[in-house]
């Protein structure tokens, strides 16, 4: 990387921090890093820091910034705390964490997918594509390891970086070869003050493509459509005519069939639009059809996103702890038969609008049991739905009252539209927790 600094300030002592911090010292220069939380919350991640980092715990004092050449921020850092915005009056540069490690490989191939949903979900896919391709490949950024720590490890020609809004809002100059843009709904407005700024942050990775470079857009959706960039835009559609497209149940990609959809081992018509745009994205990196086919045919999904955890009695339990958003929750109820899904929402709204949720639970779901802080919120949205809407307030009330009126045929979908941070430590955990609750609800009924 040229214009090495000498001092940087890493705000933010997470997973993304905590690489910035170790690569920043393998750099050679002097690192701080600074966290709101007290010292016993972190004990363990300070113990694995660099030799040599200054620490800073319990708040972010303005001094850490006088020696400073060089700011990183955490994904988890607001843009409008007190130490950023003092960082911008004293103009110093500010980087993100993934454009921080971007910087010391720029000129290697790079995917960066973005959007609301399904990113890691199309981050992975586009990264198998590439390896069945023979490509030497890795994933990461918000998907994890953290951009910094893939550098580190160096291992590599080529990567697939999820990339979310906040740390897309922050770009500088990042340059994806191949960008990918898979949705826009309502998320994060707590971080973001409306739909249009949340945007704008999202299409920050686009800023700086150039006309050799793509962008891969869903057609579906008209603003992810309309994105401003320069580079040659390639548009994916499972309902129009598009690059990669699906017809009469076969997807397609320029024109060629790629697929059947019964092929695919991901479920829910949300993951045959993540299919085509992970199909663009690996042709545009060199992928031939034959790898392309050979991984949507054999990649199973990641946890917690779409998949069934336990079958019993002809009764399918659906863990989609991930759909954190509504706009993930709508996808996960698309293509279920009239009638049929017992949905289990609810958690941490973040300030979201519920009702665009009564459309679809009115076509697909025969009942819904809502958990969590923002039950009462949803319920409000949902008062006009003819399925019955029921506050259960825990995850284990929802599951039994689900396992008592199922009946064979149906499924039982986890899909919250909300965090989890409420009543659980994180959505993995969340997703856990319903797979044993639906495991051993059913085993105490037979």
């Amino acid at each position: 990387m040229s214009g090495t600094p000498s001092h940087v300030v890493v705000i933010g002592l997470g997973v993304s921090g905590l690489g910035a911090a170790r690569l920043a010292a393998a750099d050679g220069v002097q690192v701080l890093i600074t966290d709101q939380r007290p010292a016993q919350d972190v004990q363990e991640t300070v113990n694995t820091l660099p030799p040599g980092t200054l620490i800073e715990l319990g708040g972010h004092p303005l001094i850490v910034l006088d020696n400073a050449d060089l700011i990183i921020l955490s994904p988890g850092v607001p843009s409008d705390l007190p130490l950023v915005l003092e960082a911008r009056r004293r103009g110093l540069p500010i980087l993100s964490e993934i454009e921080f490690a971007w910087r010391h490989r720029s000129r290697a191939p790079l995917v960066a997918v973005t959007g609301s949903n399904g990113k890691s979900t199309v981050t992975t896919l586009v990264a198998q594509m590439m390896q069945t391709a023979g490509m030497a490949t890795v994933a990461g950024g918000n998907l994890g390891p953290p951009a910094s720590e893939l550098i580190l490890d160096g291992q590599w020609q080529s990567w697939v970086l999820e990339v979310s809004s906040f740390q897309s809002e922050t770009l500088v100059d990042l340059r994806p070869r191949v960008g990918v843009f898979l949705n826009l709904s309502q998320d994060h407005l707590e971080r973001h003050p409306d739909m249009a700024r949340y945007a704008e942050a999202k299409g920050r990775l686009f800023a700086h493509q150039k006309p050799s470079d793509t962008a891969i857009l869903n057609a579906d959706d008209e603003l992810v459509a309309a994105t401003v960039t320069a580079a040659r835009k390639r548009f994916f559609s499972i309902s129009a005519e598009a690059d990669a497209t699906l017809v009469d149940d076969r997807l397609h990609i320029g024109g060629e069939p790629l697929i059947e959809s019964k092929e695919l081992q991901l479920s829910g018509r949300h993951n045959i639009a993540n299919a085509l745009a992970a199909a663009l994205a690996a042709q545009e990196m060199g992928c031939s059809l034959t790898a392309i086919r050979e991984t949507l045919r054999t990649f199973t999904g990641l946890p917690h996103r779409h998949r069934v955890v336990h079958e019993g009695d002809n009764i399918r339990w659906i863990d989609d702890s991930k759909a954190t958003n509504v706009g993930a929750a709508i996808a996960a109820l698309s293509g279920y038969p009239p009638r049929s899904v017992h949905l289990i929402l609810g958690g941490l709204g973040k300030g979201q609008d519920f009702s665009p949720l009564a459309e679809s639970i009115e076509k697909t779901a025969t009942a819904v049991y809502l958990i969590g802080q923002d039950a009462s919120a949803i319920a409000k949205a949902l008062e006009d739905v003819t399925p019955p809407v029921e506050n259960c307030q825990t995850l284990e009330r929802a599951v039994e009252r689900a396992r008592k009126q199922s009946v064979p045929g149906q499924w039982v979908l986890l899909a919250p539209a909300c965090a989890s941070f409420d009543q659980f430590p994180n959505y993995a955990e969340r997703g856990k927790a319903f797979e044993r609750l639906a495991s051993e609800e059913a085993s105490s009924c037979r």
